[in-house]
């Protein structure tokens, strides 16, 4: 019997995010789905929906294509062995090449919320953006960019062709294209493919070597797509195809710094055949067969594959491009139990020219990453980190992701790094998870701060203009849990301070000598989601207590928040953040304190002294909730002015709150506060939820909520409360005026909500009207997997 396999596979679509430690979203294609997707295998993964057509247009008319392409004067990247180990060199010139760059990710809607990354897409390719981009990078020293060629594979746009067999022309005309742009601006790319893509017959073609040969030990394409004959054969011919369509274009092979075998390699390994069997023989594409019951043989096994693979396709590439180097993408080992990675058994051994190492910031320290890939010590080949960034889930801002980067980059030199690509040339869209901090993010402050023109030596940290002061300060906290002391939210890793206990819980970090501030940022850490209420206070050096702001609303887990000072607060020795409401133990990513850059601190700054019991408001409005107060001679710091319709001043400070300006003293520097308008006030909404009786495990709200910064279509997002006799509710506050979306899952989308006619779930959809509480009722009729399946 035939057996269709191509579902079975989990695709990792552009990077390894998981790995990186970044929120758990495997897929940056899906960004906000409809409720009705379809899960995705992997734990943590979003969901996939399916049906999304990708829309028709034309290629952009923007920088015409030439034809034919001009011959180009550019020298191919050699590799050779230096007094450091091995290095890349320029042969005519004999110097040292080092590459730095960027990965070159372009995300494209298609449509429900959906989003590809599709540099080279026939609808989409913009030939001025890629130049103009390449053209930027070069200025600034950059010299490589890393580029999937695959992950834009389905639709009639895509590297496939989507009603037929082999590769779209019109896609590798762009793909020419993009590599002749590249060698004209001064560029060299690394070509990396992901995974057997959509079209082309190419999964058709593995059903039919899959079943011709058979399948002992095999039960889907998870794992067969590298040790059996059928993936080896038929990512061979992707790899035929893509050379042999881009040699028959006169593509410039010579930009290419190197063709990489695919971006991340790693196998199944306590979650898919042939890792889980305890017994029985199992044949590989090599030809060898392994007793499932000796380890010792299941390790050889993966071994074995990895290298045959590698042989196979380092064969073909250099069959069709004689001079080409060739690489192989990993992550550190360490991580994910089920996924099996064997670098350090291969390093030695392996037919590719360099390696590609992914080490992300946050979790683990760099030399620690290069002992996860058996590195250290290795200098037979040139060792590139071709995917480093740091996320938005464990820092709070851009200038604290390139201090952090600095450090990380010159660290790695030691290590046994000789190159570096950040992930992410322009900032991610606002509904794909799992953000890294972009090169293009606040001002470019990234790019130009680890670019070869600011920093030519990577292995040295440079001068900023901005610090994260509260890196490496002295922390203390009023409770800690063992492992995870205070100190866990200053340190630049992935890890957390939490108090051990409900609010109110605080945390202060004490400045190496007194400064100048820009910033308060912080990453929260909690379970369960909830309204929140969160104080930030700094102490000057004469002891003065200066209110900063405070955030009152609903917060999730790697939620960013922050208060930005305008004009930067001087003399500030210590920042404390007191959490004063909150359904979790209280608990920090990471904070961070900025310095003010050069030349700020001389910027006025507005203060104001309170008398005793000064209230503090969530709105400007006489009949506004209050929300804090400050005490006698206390400061506070603003940074706008508003009048409302009775001619009352109000002063904003941060967080969005307010304080009526008749009640306190201002002190010099107010003069110049700017008219702000108030953001729309925070409304009371109750979700509560009746379920069929015998409903097993907690009951979820999934979906979209206006002006909360999380991740949108989340089935595990916010947890409900059970409330008795089979109720479930959780009160949130949402802006006025916002569109909400939502449905109730119980942790999956395989127990979303169902209708009583079994069918798509549509999602409940209402606008947050008037300022009054608000309580939604609804109804679980069914669940997908209790009832309908």
């Amino acid at each position: 019997m035939k057996t269709s396999l191509r579902s079975c596979l989990v695709l990792l679509a552009t990077c390894g995010l998981a790995a990186c430690n970044f929120p758990l979203t495997q897929t940056p294609v899906t960004a906000t789905p409809t409720p009705e997707a379809s899960p995705t295998p992997e734990a943590g993964s979003s969901p996939v929906v399916e049906g999304t057509e990708t829309p028709a247009s034309t290629p952009t008319a923007a920088d015409p294509t030439p034809s034919p392409l001009p011959q180009l004067e550019v020298t191919r990247v050699h590799i050779r062995s230096g007094e450091g180990g091995a290095e890349f060199f320029n042969p005519d010139s004999g110097e040292t090449f080092v590459p730095r760059g960027v990965n070159y990710i372009h995300f494209l809607p298609v449509g429900d919320g959906q989003y590809r990354d599709c540099v080279m897409s026939t609808a989409h390719y913009d030939r001025g953006r890629v130049r103009e981009a390449f053209r930027h990078l070069a200025e600034f020293g950059y010299n490589t960019v890393r580029i999937f060629f695959d992950t834009c594979s389905d639709g009639p746009d895509g590297l496939t062709n989507w009603n037929g067999s082999g590769l779209n022309p019109g896609y590798l005309d762009n793909m020419a294209d993009l590599m002749q742009i590249a060698g004209e601006e001064g560029i060299y790319i690394i070509f990396t493919a992901n995974a057997i893509p959509d079209g082309g017959g190419y999964w058709s073609y593995f059903d039919s070597i899959f079943n011709r040969e058979g399948h002992e030990g095999f039960e889907d394409a998870r794992n067969a797509d590298w040790l059996h004959t059928a993936g080896v054969e038929t990512k061979r011919k992707i790899w035929t195809d893509l050379l042999q369509g881009l040699a028959a274009r006169s593509a410039p092979f010579e930009t290419v710094l190197g063709w990489q075998l695919t971006n991340e390699y790693w196998l199944w390994g306590d979650a898919a055949p042939p890792f889980t069997r305890d017994e029985g023989l199992v044949t590989t594409a090599n030809g060898n067969t392994y007793d499932m019951a000796d380890p010792a043989q299941k390790h050889q096994m993966a071994v074995d594959g990895v290298l045959f693979f590698m042989e196979m396709i380092v064969s073909e590439i250099k069959t069709h491009d004689p001079q080409a180097l060739t690489t192989m993408g990993f992550y550190a080992p360490h991580f994910s139990p089920d996924r099996y990675i064997v670098t350090g058994d291969i390093i030695d051994r392996a037919p590719v020219d360099f390696w590609d190492f992914h080490a992300y910031v946050g979790d683990i320290s760099v030399q620690e990453q290069a002992e996860s890939f058996g590195m250290v010590g290795y200098r037979d080949k040139p060792i590139i980190m071709g995917e480093t960034a740091s996320g938005y889930e464990n820092v709070p801002s851009a200038a604290t992701a390139l201090e952090l980067g600095a450090q990380w980059m010159a660290e790695s030199c030691d290590a046994g790094f000789g190159g570096w690509l950040y992930w992410g040339y322009y900032p991610w869209p606002e509904e794909v998870g799992g953000k890294a901090w972009a090169m293009q993010e606040d001002g470019e402050r990234i790019f130009r701060g680890l670019s070869p023109r600011f920093n030519p030596d990577p292995c040295t940290i440079p001068e900023l203009e901005v610090r994260n002061l509260a890196y490496g300060s002295t922390a203390r906290a009023s409770n800690f849990l063992p492992g995870q002391p205070p100190a866990s939210a200053g340190d630049g890793r992935n890890l957390a301070w939490t108090a051990g206990g409900f609010p109110p819980q605080w945390v202060e970090f004490e400045l190496e000598e007194a400064a100048s501030i820009s910033r308060v940022g912080m990453v929260v850490d909690q379970w369960p989601p909830s309204i929140t209420r969160h104080q930030v206070t700094a102490v000057l050096e004469d002891g003065s207590s200066v209110f900063l702001g405070q955030f009152d609303g609903f917060t999730t887990s790697l939620a960013l928040l922050g208060i930005d000072l305008p004009a930067p607060l001087p003399g500030v020795h210590w920042v404390r953040i007191t959490t004063l409401e909150s359904r979790s133990w209280v608990s920090w990513r990471e904070v961070e304190v900025l310095s003010a850059p050069a030349g700020a601190a001389e910027a006025p700054v507005c203060l104001g002294r309170a008398g005793s019991g000064v209230p503090v408001f969530a709105d400007p409005l006489a009949e506004a909730e209050q929300v804090a107060s400050l005490s006698g001679g206390q400061l506070a710091y603003f940074d706008g002015r508003h009048t409302d319709a009775d001619g009352a001043a109000w002063l904003r400070s941060g967080g969005g709150t307010w304080i009526r300006e008749e009640s306190l003293a201002l002190e010099a520097g107010c003069e110049t506060l700017a008219d702000v308008t108030p953001e729309r006030p925070l409304v009371p909404v109750t979700f509560r939820v009746g379920v069929p009786d015998g409903t097993p495990g907690e009951v979820f709200l999934a979906g979209t909520f206006g002006g909360i910064e999380f991740e949108a279509w989340i089935p595990w997002m916010i947890v409900l409360e059970a409330a008795g006799g089979g109720t479930w509710s959780v009160d949130m506050l949402l802006p006025e005026g916002s569109e909400i979306q939502y449905v109730f899952t119980r942790g999956s989308w395989e127990t979303i909500q169902r209708p009583e006619s079994c069918g798509q779930t549509d999602p409940i959809v209402f606008t947050v009207s008037g300022r009054e509480p608000i309580v939604r009722e609804d109804q679980v009729v069914k669940w997908r997997d209790l009832d309908c399946e």
